[in-house]
């Protein structure tokens, strides 16, 4: 296993790297000296295949375990649940102050994570990620929060775990296109920060799909890696440093807004075909050459992802787009590429241009 050392000051905290990472709970609870109840806050899915491992750890550090579950999906990051989950702890853990586990994917650590910020006020919460996706991205760094009807995560929070547990031995247990939509952040890794990066994927994706490339461990690891540098530099998203995590998202999340946050396209497929939509503006405003967009489609098709949207339409999209939280007084703001591994922030973009290329990809 392998370590990351991500340095906030007084909110610093390690991220735990590599198969078995998961059995390093109960020393993480021990060394905070935790001895109040613990509450795991999971998915019914993932409950059934981790009981055995969050059990053990977690048994040998308190007598008070409560394991609270909700509805696997994007919907679950309602604020219905926020407050249905947050009424359950209360009701459970009663005059004390509890830890928290979020022991899921990323819908569960947004959510689990935003519990925490705001019950009693903030309470200590380990973040142990179980899906690709989450364990590239959303379980670092600290953003929180739960999605409206109008848009992706429009609350939310800063709030940091005090510790992630990265255990790459979860990801067999996961269907296929849970794995490519963890992908999608991958490659992002890539196309914003580093070359030889984008190039080893190119290499190595039919073989990390299949979770068979000895490059997994430290394609996760460097995923996490750029992106703990990042948060250090700039923690609350302020300095147009950490945006660059952006790419995609913008149009991305719209079209998830825009799907109701259903199954019809997940997250990474979303920020898939976003990636696509930002790499084509880029090339239409003389940042990013033809041939760089086509290594970027290249790549993501190699992954198994989507390139256009089917089934939604353009005016939905560009309806839920409004509400994307980088917009600064009513001013869009893209994160767009100049090159594979460097990215460059670009406001007020013009709203035909932005109409033009999604009418290219939305059918």
């Amino acid at each position: 296993m392998k370590k990351i050392r991500l340095k906030l000051q007084e909110r610093s905290y390690d991220i735990i790297v590599g198969r078995g990472a998961a059995g390093e709970l109960s020393g993480i609870v021990k060394k905070m000296r935790f001895s109040g109840p613990i509450a795991v806050i999971t998915d019914r899915v993932v409950e059934k295949k981790t009981r055995s491992v969050y059990k053990k750890a977690l048994d040998a550090v308190t007598n008070e375990l409560t394991v609270i579950t909700v509805p696997s999906g994007e919907k679950s990051k309602s604020v219905d649940m926020f407050r249905d989950v947050s009424q359950k702890l209360a009701n459970r853990t009663k005059g004390h102050k509890p830890l928290i586990v979020a022991l899921g994917g990323g819908v569960i650590g947004d959510l689990a994570g935003f519990v925490a910020s705001s019950y009693r006020r903030g309470v200590p919460y380990i973040q142990v990620p179980t899906t690709l996706l989450a364990q590239v991205d959303s379980s670092v760094g600290g953003k929180v929060g739960i999605d409206l009807p109008e848009a992706k995560n429009l609350v939310g929070a800063f709030y940091q775990p005090k510790a992630v547990l990265v255990d790459t031995g979860f990801l067999p247990t996961l269907p296929a296109r849970h794995i490519r939509n963890g992908m999608a952040e991958v490659i992002k890794y890539g196309i914003i920060k580093k070359r030889s990066f984008f190039a080893l994927l190119e290499d190595e994706m039919e073989r990390l799909l299949e979770l068979k490339s000895e490059r997994l461990d430290d394609v996760v690891y460097e995923c996490l890696r750029i992106k703990a540098r990042l948060v250090e530099k700039d923690e609350r998203d302020d300095k147009d440093l950490r945006i660059a995590l952006n790419f995609g998202h913008t149009l991305g999340h719209g079209i998830e807004a825009a799907a109701e946050y259903t199954n019809r396209y997940n997250h990474g497929e979303c920020v898939s075909i976003g990636m696509v939509m930002a790499s084509d503006i880029a090339v239409r405003l003389g940042m990013f050459s033809e041939k760089g967009l086509l290594k970027v489609k290249r790549l993501l098709k190699k992954a198994g992802l989507p390139v256009s949207v089917k089934g939604i339409g353009l005016k939905d999209i560009l309806r839920t787009h409004r509400f994307d939280k980088k917009f600064v007084s009513g001013t869009n703001r893209f994160v767009l590429p100049t090159g594979i591994g460097k990215v460059e922030v670009v406001e007020d973009i013009p709203g035909i241009l932005i109409r033009t290329v999604l009418r290219e990809y939305v059918s």
